[in-house]
């Protein structure tokens, strides 16, 4: 079931954050989660707009969307991946928003495959100099889809 979060998902929506972003993104030191954690957790999550998906009382995943259409987060606990809870989750947002947005480390090639795979485009690329890597800009609009996808090889 996915729901909106609530203040007593908090905890386990960071504990989330942090496992989920230190495996996925293993090419940036377990450090710069840890000392972005309580930035997320004060600044961020209290602004965004967040969802969870739970089953059997088990927070499995969540989607964070900030300034109404960018997602900010989309994590799922690695125990539950590829059991299309990001797709689920995606496809609640996108249910409520004409257009999303978001960012992706460019070596994070599984990300980059999901979002595609979900009729994201590449917009733009650009350097986040604190974590020192490439990301890229994606970008969903009701209606578009992925050209590349449904290609003959």
């Amino acid at each position: 079931m996915i729901r909106k979060a609530t203040h007593a998902d908090m905890d386990k929506i960071m504990q989330l954050w942090l496992e989920a972003n230190t495996k996925a993104h293993d090419f940036i030191a377990p450090s710069y989660w840890q000392k972005h954690f309580d930035e997320v957790k004060n600044h961020y999550l209290p602004q965004a707009e967040t969802f969870v998906y739970e089953d059997r009382h088990q927070l499995k995943g969540f989607i964070s969307l900030l300034l109404d259409n960018f997602v900010g987060a989309l994590f799922v606990d690695p125990r539950y991946q590829r059991q299309n809870i990001g797709t689920k989750l995606l496809d609640y947002a996108r249910k409520q928003k004409s257009s999303l947005n978001l960012k992706v480390y460019a070596q994070n090639l599984s990300a980059i495959k999901f979002y595609q795979k979900n009729d994201f485009k590449i917009l733009a690329e650009k350097y986040d100099e604190s974590a020192q890597s490439k990301e890229l800009i994606m970008g969903w609009m009701k209606g578009a889809k992925n050209p590349f996808l449904n290609k003959a090889s």
